[in-house]
């Protein structure tokens, strides 16, 4: 019975083809929207996490609980540093074997002047090869190179700025500037450094305030016992965004384990307030998708009322050859069923299909933004959508569920119809 009900299901809704296809297109563009939306918020987290690894955060920071607790001060004493930043690196390679580098730094402030203007900026004090393989920074310059052709890791009195903080101070390539900071010993002290490079990344707070030196001329400048604050590693990039956060959690708990009195930071640590960020978001497109299929489920209601009140003849026909009312119930319920498959199978090849075209082409997220500070969120580059197969199936059958629940309503009404009532129409 259920064949035949499927059967004249499926031709009542082939008959009002119009109707049919002016429902089934809200559930369509519904589903397909969601999920094309879902893949590019996906793929912003993942871009936004990338370009935080890539300029300045890394995959893992290894530093000591003193510098942790007063990092935002930039401390550069000798109790701040790691005791051997030497051998935890080579440590490192046998513990993270599948990490790809580890590079140290140690970041403080300092101020760069033309001699006629002065400005804040933030230093780091780098090893140019090591850093390079860890960050992406040494690939954003602009102008001139990475600390000369050779890339050594002295580098002389060479520096490379942020192009924006060398534009605001009227410098390029080749150009002196003085750099003044505190040093190691609380003291101001000043020194003349030639620009090498100018760099331009989407970290705004580099472009706009970084500064760069290698080891040897931070330390003639802030003191001989300037310590290695931090050790950044970097490791493979997963699969997905959760995959990532994943590993680089775990390799922090490896990391505090064979170095007791030193702290991990994983990514997902360093970056925990856009993360819960992006959890609200998740939440904000679930609604989304709630509010469309009510939209969807109005239409669909009001598809099969018109449906009943337009056939009470056959109703009541059918009636009268014996079909029960569970059985009219069934008739209307699977109308509204095949009208969610519809509907929603055409939001799954709608939605596949952006997201295809997003992961293969992208989005240029910096010619849509113009080059707008974001703070501390580095955007860059082109957004690619990620694949979801759980939220492309969550899609698809929460469409059916929406549109054969929303068919219940006219459905009972279908049902009630007494035969007598149904008869007076023939």
């Amino acid at each position: 019975m259920t064949g035949i009900l499927a059967s004249i299901a499926i031709r009542n809704l082939a008959r009002h083809g119009k109707r049919t296809l002016i429902t089934s297109l809200v559930l369509t563009v519904g589903i397909g929207m969601f999920i094309f939306f879902d893949s590019l918020l996906a793929g912003m987290d993942r871009m936004t996490i990338d370009s935080m690894i890539s300029y300045g955060q890394a995959s893992l920071t290894l530093m000591t609980p003193a510098y942790e607790k007063e990092s935002r001060a930039l401390p550069i004493g000798p109790d701040y540093g790691l005791s051997s930043p030497e051998n935890t690196l080579e440590a490192l390679k046998t513990l993270l074997p599948h990490s790809t580098a580890a590079a140290p730094r140690t970041t403080f402030a300092a101020f760069a002047s033309n001699r006629i203007d002065s400005l804040a900026v933030l230093g780091t004090a780098v090893d140019p090869h090591a850093d390079a393989l860890v960050f992406g920074v040494a690939g954003g310059i602009k102008a001139g190179t990475w600390f000369g052709s050779s890339g050594s890791a002295d580098g002389g009195n060479q520096a490379v700025l942020g192009a924006k903080l060398a534009a605001d101070l009227g410098l390029s390539v080749g150009d002196w500037f003085v750099l003044s900071a505190r040093t190691t010993g609380d003291y101001l002290n000043a020194d003349e450094f030639v620009i090498s490079g100018l760099v331009d990344v989407p970290a705004q707070d580099i472009t706009q305030s970084g500064l760069f030196l290698s080891f040897g001329a931070a330390r003639s400048l802030l003191g001989e016992d300037l310590p290695v604050t931090s050790i950044a590693v970097a490791l493979p990039r997963a699969p997905s965004l959760d995959a990532q956060l994943k590993e680089a959690a775990a390799a922090a708990v490896a990391v505090e384990k064979a170095f007791p009195g030193t702290i991990a930071l994983p990514i997902g640590e360093k970056a925990k307030d856009y993360l819960a960020m992006r959890n609200m978001k998740a939440k904000y497109s679930t609604l989304i998708i709630l509010i469309v299929l009510l939209i969807a489920g109005v239409g669909i209601v009001n598809t099969i009322l018109m449906s009943v009140y337009s056939r009470i003849k056959e109703i009541g026909v059918l009636r009268a050859y014996g079909m029960l009312p569970s059985q009219i119930r069934r008739l209307f319920s699977l109308e509204g069923f095949f009208l969610g498959l519809l509907g929603s199978a055409g939001g799954l090849a709608l939605g596949c299909l952006g997201v295809w075209a997003s992961a293969v082409w992208g989005i240029r997220i910096d010619k849509m933004l113009g080059g707008m500070d974001l703070g501390v969120i580095p955007l860059g580059g082109a957004i690619r959508g990620e694949w979801h197969p759980s939220i492309i199936a969550a899609g698809f059958i929460f469409g059916v569920l929406a549109s054969w629940i929303s068919a219940r309503i006219p459905a009972s009404r279908a049902g009630r119809l007494e035969v007598t009532e149904a008869l007076r129409f023939v």
